[in-house]
């Protein structure tokens, strides 16, 4: 599967806080470890800033790497997707990093390669507790929104089969042609 940060721009947010309640200073929960909830609206404020892919997992295992090992999480099986990244400013506008891959490579023109990095700009909002994005590709604006799940320091979403199909060039018979959604973690630096 080719999976770039157009993929990326498929994102929305779940959202709010949950909270446990703590009786001794040994129960605080750590700040990292508070989820956001449904029933909190998305404070834009907590987005601003720049972030780093730190997870891409599978709902199955692969060997990119064709090393005999597989592995969930895709950074365990290439180096492709070590500079994907966002940043989101104040103003609105944001800054991605991508990478961009096939699985035409080799000499049987049927293993993974990656190929390129890519900058994408654009715009975000938070509407409806919702990440909305907005870019300009290939001269159409295209609008992304997506349910996301954040901490204090990460922030995550899934990419499904379906949405992964505008973006990925897979003849059907590779190592990640299981795939059937990717969740991408991203981390604040």
């Amino acid at each position: 599967m080719k999976f770039n940060m157009r993929t990326y721009l498929s994102i929305s947010f779940f959202v709010g806080l949950i909270f446990t309640s703590c009786t001794t200073d040994s129960d605080v929960m750590n700040s990292e470890e508070l989820k956001v909830s449904n029933a909190t609206a998305i404070n834009p404020a907590d987005l601003i800033g720049s972030w780093d892919l730190s997870k891409m997992l599978a709902d199955s295992a692969v060997d990119l790497d064709k090393n005999g090992s597989s592995s969930t999480n895709l950074l365990d099986e290439t180096t492709c997707f070590n500079t994907m990244s966002i940043t989101f400013e104040e103003g609105g506008a944001f800054n991605s990093n991508n990478a961009t891959m096939t699985f035409e490579g080799g000499e049987s023109l049927d293993q993974f390669r990656c190929l390129d990095y890519r900058q994408d700009k654009g715009y975000w909002k938070v509407e409806n507790n919702e990440l909305v994005l907005m870019m300009l590709f290939d001269g159409d604006t295209i609008t992304h929104r997506k349910p996301l799940d954040m901490t204090s320091n990460t922030f995550s979403f899934d990419v499904n089969r379906l949405e992964s199909e505008q973006y990925v060039t897979d003849p059907g018979n590779t190592s990640a042609s299981n795939i059937r959604i990717l969740e991408l973690e991203y981390t604040r630096r």
